[in-house]
């Protein structure tokens, strides 16, 4: 009896098995993040004059995970808030990523307008272009960010950005460490701006 009852349990539980098998994938994934940073910098510029932000965001994916994503991120600002609003549709050729997208920056303080980018990935290489399409946005923004895993630390990553805008010529860079502290994404930033004085931000992040 007893042989009878393990060999009934054997069997139900390969049948679990093969109906969880032949379940299929969900068609969306989704993930989320809330982040509390010193300083909120983007390309180069404070935007919360060196004080906190709070932000966060909301991604859907359609999986696998070349093909549609779009999500909505937001942040506090020394004056009133941002709401970010994108799309982009990823691809592969051959070994290089390649993503076409747009994002819509909405502020409650300020005026607003679009982006229309192109971004390629390889080996940790990331090369994007970005052109304002609508409202006040009508510049180029070229850019390179690479991310690298330090093989010798466990969890740290070393991410490099260097960016340049048309309009004005300037150019923007940052050089950042990332590690995992209790469940958390903590970073250290130094970004500089051209003609501009440098801004070194701590950011402590969560993903879900």
């Amino acid at each position: 009896m007893k042989h009878t009852t393990i060999a009934l349990l054997t069997l139900t539980a390969a049948a679990g098995s093969v109906r969880a098998a032949d379940a299929p994938a969900p068609a969306f994934t989704t993930t989320g993040n809330l982040a509390l940073t010193s300083d909120y910098v983007f390309r180069g510029i404070s935007q919360t004059g060196g004080k906190l932000a709070i932000q966060g965001g909301f991604d859907l994916t359609k999986t696998p995970i070349n093909g549609l994503t779009a999500g909505v991120w937001a942040s506090s600002l020394t004056n009133g808030t941002e709401v970010d609003l994108y799309a982009n549709y990823g691809f592969k050729i051959g070994a290089v990523d390649v993503s076409v997208g747009y994002i819509d920056y909405t502020y409650t303080a300020a005026k607003n307008g679009g982006e229309a980018n192109i971004a390629a990935t390889y080996a940790g290489l990331t090369l994007k272009a970005s052109r304002g399409v609508t409202g006040t946005l009508s510049d180029y923004y070229y850019e390179a960010n690479y991310s690298y895993d330090i093989a010798a630390v466990k969890g740290l990553n070393l991410g490099l950005h260097y960016g340049s805008d048309k309009a004005s010529s300037k150019y923007d860079y940052a050089v950042a460490l990332t590690y995992p502290v209790l469940g958390f994404d903590a970073s250290v930033a130094y970004n500089k701006l051209e003609g501009a004085g440098s801004i070194t931000a701590f950011t402590v992040k969560k993903s879900f």
